[in-house]
């Protein structure tokens, strides 16, 4: 709405419209628009099934590393410490919370996206 300037009832009809358009498409994928590729796991797709693998396999593995890093190493872990114990509450193994977010996560995040593409 700000970028743009438009007002929020237009704004959510051209979102609807655009969604409206892409479930059409994606669901139309079965009949009129059938067509089949193979996908980087060996599996046959359709327009669903390539709009599902792209986003279970590589943009939920890209936003969850971006995460990683904001949290990480951007904003820090001692914020989101901060945060789950405002009201006295104690958090256990701040420690392997820190690694975790800092180092594990990214490193086995990247390697599922590797995967999902055919590297590893």
């Amino acid at each position: 709405m700000d970028k743009f300037g438009v007002s929020r009832k237009k704004a959510t009809v051209i979102e609807t419209v655009i969604a409206l358009a892409i479930g059409i498409i994606i669901c139309f994928g079965y009949n009129y628009f059938y067509f089949e590729i193979t996908l980087p796991n060996g599996a046959a797709a359709q327009i669903l099934d390539i709009v599902d693998y792209i986003s279970n396999n590589i943009l939920m593995p890209v936003v969850a590393i971006g995460t990683c890093i904001l949290i990480g190493w951007v904003v820090k872990p001692k914020t989101a410490i901060e945060e789950a114990t405002k009201n006295g509450e104690t958090f256990a193994r701040k420690w392997l919370y820190i690694i975790m977010v800092k180092v594990v996560a990214p490193v086995l995040l990247a390697v599922l996206l590797l995967g999902s593409f055919g590297i590893i």
